[in-house]
């Protein structure tokens, strides 16, 4: 295995076999309510074959997502197909669908093996096959000298490592990951990143969901941003910064021959607020519509006589995007 990054759109297998659905994860209009509460509202997403990241703030609905796709939950309002059908409705489909949940989802008492083999006999194995697929996930992810252990004396990065050995050695189709670093240490971390990049690689349809960008954005170039249940933009991330261009503020920096002056010309400008004076050449100001400052500020300038250096913006970065949306929480934006 290498360190490459995996994009989301892996290609098909050359098997000459037609899929009989567009793509394995397609949810349209998708609204998940509880009682009053918006789970997800109006949510679309098509998903491929590789690695597609879901990133957004803690509550934004990733969970719900994960639940819709495993079939836990079925959507009030629009269609969720996940390999071509209803993981709801259709227990087949459940079974070609894996989870590495946030939460624990094996029992504490019991051998990691163990834990294994019950895992795959509920997903219609029989005794012996289960035994095999256990032995082979243990080996796959280095956890076989540990296999007989408790695992409840297991660490985070152990048990994370199980829950993709499994995914690994059952050969799901889709493998859903929601937070799969959280509480992890670094060398299980990059551990966890080889194994997600070898399922890209390997042509399964990945969705990893977290609240930590950086993270996502180690593993692959496409990816969405949820907020409250919304989907704010998805694509790769120029295409998500343009689709989010005036969702967030952006702080603008101006070089000129005189900041003062420029700055007393600004102050009747509705759409440009804290206007800070940096040196004697240089301000900045933050704006909510860049699109349309671009264009007026220059002639704003230009028409009083001044020149431009030079204007940039410091916040044009999917990072800054994030982190607007982490930091505006609940707040409808």
């Amino acid at each position: 295995m290498t360190d490459t990054k995996p994009t989301s759109a892996a290609p098909q297998a050359a098997s000459g076999t037609q899929k009989p659905y567009a793509a394995p994860i397609i949810l349209k209009d998708v609204s998940v309510f509880y009682g009053e509460v918006i789970g997800l509202s109006k949510f679309n997403l098509t998903c491929r074959p590789g690695i597609t990241g879901i990133v957004g703030p803690n509550g934004s609905g990733k969970t719900t997502l994960m639940r819709v796709l495993t079939g836990l939950l079925s959507p009030a309002e629009g269609t969720a197909q996940v390999l071509g059908g209803s993981p709801f409705a259709a227990s087949e489909i459940r079974r070609r669908i894996s989870i590495v949940p946030a939460t624990e989802c094996f029992y504490e008492s019991l051998s990691g093996r163990r834990n294994l083999v019950i895992a795959y006999l509920s997903h219609g194995n029989d005794a012996s096959r289960a035994g095999q697929l256990a032995d082979k996930a243990l080996d796959l992810v280095g956890l076989t000298a540990d296999g007989r252990r408790r695992y409840g004396t297991w660490s985070r990065g152990m048990r994370q490592r199980l829950k993709l050995g499994f995914t690994l050695a059952g050969d799901s189709e889709i493998v859903l990951l929601d937070e799969p670093f959280l509480g992890v240490d670094p060398p299980s971390r990059k551990h966890l990143r080889i194994l997600i990049e070898e399922l890209g690689r390997r042509n399964k349809t990945v969705v990893v969901s977290s609240h930590v960008l950086h993270e996502v954005e180690t593993l692959t170039d496409l990816f969405g941003v949820i907020a409250n249940g919304r989907l704010l933009g998805f694509g790769r991330i120029n295409e998500i910064l343009y689709d989010l261009r005036d969702r967030h503020p952006h702080r603008i920096r101006i070089e000129t021959e005189d900041a003062r002056r420029l700055a007393t010309l600004f102050m009747s400008q509705e759409d440009v607020n804290e206007i800070t004076i940096i040196n004697p050449t240089t301000l900045e100001f933050i704006t909510a519509k860049p699109d349309k400052t671009y264009i007026e500020i220059p002639k704003l300038i230009v028409g009083a006589g001044m020149i431009i250096r030079s204007m940039t913006t410091l916040d044009n970065s999917l990072d800054a995007v994030f982190r607007h949306v982490t930091e505006a929480g609940s707040k409808r934006l």
